[in-house]
């Protein structure tokens, strides 16, 4: 007698289970939400997502990854369960940190280091990333420089650029990784000495432009690289069109003007 009432029991649980997979929890719905180049059409097919599986046995991991991959400019696609029987493509743009040339073509580069696309011609506004050697840059995969102080340096300075919100970016050269440059809005040149604090020295900067400290006439080098120990920085004026100051500097680097943002 016990033995009928345990097989019972099974049956009674795995008509309940398949129940569940089969009718309660099916897929019928799959959206995409977020901003992006790539129409819904598009996300949703390279998620290899479709209506009439089941929501928990879906692997939203795999499709996640197979967004990411395929369309490269989507930095993040979070593939959400939507119970009781939807999906949810949740994508965002990965932030374009700069162009690498390369032979003939540019190398697109996003903040994570992923290579985003290769085209002719560097799109405007896109700053140029100087300075570094390519060895690998499959798009839709991590670009792989010859030096490894170059991938780490870069990471850092795109990754706090992105977080300051810092715009008119018109260089950052890396020919030296322990004294990394930007040029600004082509006329200014900061000096970041060691590749450490690149968030904090950014806001310095950005505090020197809110405060009319540095205005739009202005143009020259701003050094840095003691910022975090001094709370000071300095500048020397004269015309800069590069990532390499011109001979018209009329200023001293140790001349400081400005010295504090407080």
């Amino acid at each position: 007698m016990k033995l009928f009432y345990l097989i019972l029991f099974f049956l009674v649980i795995g008509t309940a289970l398949t129940f569940a997979f089969t009718v309660l929890f099916r897929v019928e719905t799959v959206e995409v939400r977020g901003e992006s180049r790539y129409s819904a059409e598009e996300i949703l097919k390279a998620s290899g997502l479709q209506t009439g599986g089941n929501v928990f046995l879906t692997d939203t991991a795999a499709a996640s990854d197979a967004v990411e991959k395929a369309l490269p400019y989507i930095g993040v696609a979070d593939v959400r369960r939507i119970l009781p029987s939807g999906l949810e493509i949740v994508v965002e743009e990965e932030p374009v940190a700069g162009a690498v040339l390369d032979d003939t073509q540019y190398i697109l580069v996003g903040v994570s280091g992923k290579v985003l696309d290769r085209v002719a011609e560097k799109p405007e506004g896109c700053p140029l990333i100087k300075g570094v050697a390519i060895r690998e840059a499959p798009i839709g995969s991590q670009i792989v420089y010859e030096e490894g102080e170059s991938r780490e340096v870069f990471d850092k300075l795109s990754q706090a650029i992105s977080a300051v919100n810092l715009d008119k970016v018109t260089e950052i050269d890396l020919e030296d990784s322990y004294d990394a440059k930007i040029l600004y809005d082509g006329r200014i040149l900061l000096e970041f000495g060691p590749p450490t604090a690149f968030e904090e020295k950014l806001l310095y900067f950005l505090d020197l432009l809110d405060e009319g400290k540095l205005t739009e006439n202005d143009s020259g080098t701003l050094d840095l690289s003691i910022v975090p120990s001094t709370d000071r920085a300095y500048f020397s004026a004269g015309l800069v069109s590069s990532s390499v100051p011109s001979d018209a500097s009329s200023a001293p680097a140790s001349t400081p003007e400005p010295s504090s943002s407080s």
